[in-house]
């Protein structure tokens, strides 16, 4: 029989407690949907074309985490987009930040000749329990965070295991380990920026828990030994040449938000956000919410502050006075790695909850677990089954609002009613499941809050001042064509909801105010092309072709050059315009136009059909219909269309088919057996003929057409009397038409050979 060591199944016993309480607590995370970003991200052409995504890193927009957007691309290729792989990897990917968190506090204490599992195992538990974690495990954007702390990590760990008494040396394995070590750098970095201050944490580690064991008088050996303190300085200044330098996002962020707040005022307010957001939520992880709606204020008004930097520097002495190297690091942890999102680089979103996954890995999460082994044994142990208890139930509950769009913004909306961007987002949610009446609440509640939003978020006084700042700025004009979106995303909050809204009322026929709306939306953003389009549709409505077609003309014109897939669409609203006005030619090169920039646009290869098929190109009209039925083989009026053009190629037995196809998705439909009983009267098949056609007539008794054709089968078959009365109750004829159905009854019963 197989025995361990008691480390060994110590060890085995923690490894799988954190498994398995990992996977108890996000286990319902797995059922949650694409949300907010994840769909116009991971569902990108160039995420699902393997050759697309081979093409796009020299577009240069994946320049900044190339990791994160592989496995994505991985992803859909595996799981062949389907949502639960993504929350899946984003689970393990959970669970090995866990575990690595254990591994780590163990490679440290072993170091240091100490050994015990209860501290490593309360730091890993305490941190994968944490509800505050659930926006970078359950949203799958927030993958960057998962990765990036992973390799992290590991990172950390390997550069621990360099310094083995066992291994001191091995050189060969020590330089595996460094080339490990420089490897994790890169892989953290290229899945989020925050990687660029691991350099700089493994020698805050190396100073915490190698260098008292390595040198005996250590301050004076790191000063002498100048390759380490160079090696350590060069590899910092090249990961920060990366996070300020390499990638164009950075330019963006700096730029939006130095112009919204400036880089001394925004390092003035994380000092708030630090202390009544971040350390507020580690501490009460309650009403968590996706959209945090935390406010910029002047520090020279708000006195908060003030006061939460007096907090933090008296957090900083305790800490001192503390001399705990655990906490030291801990605290050390936790400020600098949330440096980069809280410090002088300004960023949009003031605070976001997934910026505290790292930080709290081996900062506040190891901090709280010092605290917790300094208790008596018995205290300690009731205070953690509590504790956990609370912690995995309040995560497991936070998780359910993840489910699905709805359920995140309906609760964001809910706690944060001030806010547009959860009124926005909820009323797209309910907008999407057809319920206009609620999804119509929530745009105008976000259109109202705007004002609020704008002076309070971005202290301006209206939107069309800060896109007028933005394009002085920008030193361009009013030429909202060559502004990209992205240098417009601040000004996509404040234009969405009215454009939203302007959806919602075009669906309910509120064709007056969905107009104000897309009005309203141009003169936000002039350049917006979506607007254009449901504008256009609403002068559609209201019968005012002239206007509709110029205003779709122009814009397609400004925006010839651009990969806007609502470009498609456009084209498909331009040709049935031109459709409508009898200018089918016109209508045709629309059409095919919009199936040039999107293929699978279904009504496009229809309205083809349609239109080749009423100018008399049979052939292309068939290509077409046939294009519509392979992107969806139960498309009614396809499949209708196509039995009509066989049967005007005379193809009777094709468009039976057709129509039989039809009917399976339909159910009984008197269209159809009337053009299949059709097809067997022209065949001379006049038994399955009036088979079809009486079906026909008892659904739709009053078609003229469909009796004529039954007066014709029965007549063949010498069922005169029957025919007779089909005729007649078809034309209700007067006298004179009486007189000549009686004589053609005459003549078609003598030639069946039979007495009327």
């Amino acid at each position: 029989m197989l025995t361990f060591p008691s480390k060994i199944k110590s060890l085995l016993g923690c490894i799988t407690l954190l498994i398995l309480i990992s996977m108890l607590v996000y286990f319902n995370s797995l059922k949650g949907s694409f949300q907010f970003d994840d769909i116009p991200l991971i569902k990108s052409h160039w995420l699902i074309n393997t050759d697309a995504f081979f093409d796009h890193p020299r577009s240069g927009q994946i320049g900044n985490r190339p990791v994160l957007f592989w496995t994505f691309a991985l992803n859909n290729q595996l799981a062949r987009h389907q949502v639960f792989g993504f929350h899946l990897i984003n689970l393990a990917l959970h669970i090995g930040v866990t575990l690595l968190i254990f591994f780590t506090i163990w490679r440290a204490r072993y170091l240091q000749n100490e050994c015990g599992w209860i501290f490593p195992l309360t730091t890993a538990l305490l941190f994968s329990l944490h509800p505050l974690n659930t926006d970078s495990v359950s949203y799958i954007s927030s993958r960057s965070s998962l990765l990036a702390t992973f390799f992290y990590l590991l990172t950390l760990y390997i550069f621990l295991n360099l310094f083995r008494p066992e291994k001191v040396t091995q050189l060969a394995k020590k330089l595996i380990l460094s080339l490990l070590v420089l490897s994790g750098i890169y892989l953290s970095v290229a899945s989020k920026l925050i990687g660029a201050t691991l350099p700089f944490m493994l020698a805050v580690w190396y100073w915490g828990f190698i260098g008292h064991k390595q040198y005996p008088n250590f301050h004076k050996s790191v000063t002498n030994n100048r390759s380490v303190a160079i090696g350590f300085t060069l590899i910092t200044i090249i990961s920060c040449g990366v996070l300020f330098f390499g990638d164009p996002w950075v330019y963006l962020a700096l730029d939006q938000g130095f112009e919204l707040f400036g880089r001394a005022p925004y390092l003035m307010v994380q000092l708030k956000v630090i202390v009544f957001y971040y350390l507020k939520l580690f501490y009460f992880p309650f009403n968590l919410n996706v959209d945090s709606g935390f406010s910029f204020s002047s520090p020279t008004t708000d006195s908060t502050i003030f006061i939460s930097g007096l907090i933090i520097l008296a957090i900083l002495l305790a800490v001192l006075k503390w001399r705990n190297v655990w906490v030291i690091i801990g605290a050390i942890w936790f400020f600098i790695t949330l440096a980069p999102t809280s410090s002088f680089i300004p960023l949009n979103d003031l605070a976001v909850e997934h910026r505290m996954y790292l930080p709290m890995s081996l900062g506040l999460s190891l901090i709280a677990g010092v605290g917790i082994k300094s208790l008596p044994a018995l205290l300690r142990l009731r205070l953690l089954v509590v504790l956990l208890a609370l912690l995995g139930v309040t995560t497991a509950t936070r998780n359910a609002d993840w489910i699905s769009e709805l359920s995140l913004w309906k609760d964001s909306a809910t706690k944060n009613h001030l806010s547009p961007r959860p009124h926005n987002n909820a009323g797209k949610a309910y907008y999407e499941k057809g319920d206009l009446a609620r999804a119509s609440y929530h745009f105008e509640k976000s259109v109202e809050n705007i004002p609020r939003f704008v002076a309070n978020q971005y202290n301006i006084q209206n939107p069309e001042n800060f896109l007028a700042r933005k394009r002085k700025v920008a030193g361009k004009g009013n030429k909202s064509k060559s502004e990209s979106p992205d240098s417009l995303k601040i000004i996509a909050e404040l234009v969405e909801p009215h454009y939203n809204l302007a959806s919602v009322y075009l669906d309910q026929g509120r064709l007056d105010e969905a107009e104000k709306e897309y009005l309203k939306t141009q003169t936000l953003r002039p350049g917006h092309f979506s607007s254009k389009i449901g504008l256009s549709s609403v002068y559609n409505q209201k019968g005012l072709y002239g206007q509709a077609v110029f205003l779709l003309e122009r814009a397609l014109q400004e925006n010839v050059s651009s990969s806007d897939p609502s470009i498609a669409l456009a084209r498909l609203n331009l040709g049935e315009l031109y459709a409508k006005t009898g200018k089918i030619k016109n209508a045709i090169i629309e059409w095919e136009a919009a199936l040039k920039v999107d293929s699978s646009l279904l009504p496009a290869h229809f309205n083809l059909g349609t239109a080749y098929m009423m100018t008399g190109k049979l052939e292309p009209a068939e290509n077409a219909y046939k294009q519509c039925l392979k992107l969806n083989n139960r498309y009614e009026p396809a499949l209708f269309n196509l039995a009509k053009l066989y049967q005007m190629q005379k193809k009777w037995d094709e468009s039976s088919q057709q129509l039989y196809v039809y009917l399976e998705v339909t159910g009984p439909n008197p269209s159809a057996y009337a053009q299949i009983g059709f097809n067997f009267n022209r065949k001379s098949d006049w038994k399955n003929a009036q088979t079809f056609l009486e079906k026909s007539v008892s659904l739709q008794p009053n078609n003229v057409d469909t009796k004529i054709y039954l007066a014709e089968a029965l007549g063949n078959l010498g069922q005169i009397e029957k025919s007779r009365e089909q005729l007649q109750t078809a034309l209700n004829p007067n006298p004179i038409q009486s007189a000549a159905i009686n004589k053609m009854m005459l003549s078609l019963a003598r030639s069946q050979n039979k007495t009327p």
